[in-house]
């Protein structure tokens, strides 16, 4: 669950759809966050988890993210994982 509560926190700021911006509710990434937590324990790399990261939100809402935007929230992603 410390898991969720971090990579939470980390996509809702991000907020790469601009939904949250937009006044959806705050649980509008929760399947999406779901699908990061549960490729933590299998990337080997920041780099896998920006690809992997893409891909989630190309899957759930058919978004095309680069992978210099997912980049930076990887990295903070993979430095959290690492402290827990």
């Amino acid at each position: 669950m410390n898991e969720y509560i971090f990579v939470k926190s980390i996509i809702d700021d991000w907020d790469p759809i601009g939904l949250l911006d937009l006044g959806c509710p705050e649980d509008e990434y929760d399947p999406e966050i779901r699908d990061i937590v549960a490729l933590l324990p299998h990337v080997k790399s920041v780099d896998e988890l920006a690809l992997s990261i893409r891909q989630v939100f190309m899957k759930w809402f058919e978004e095309f993210l680069s992978i210099e935007k997912c980049q930076p929230v990887a990295l903070k992603i993979w430095e959290a994982a690492k402290k827990t």
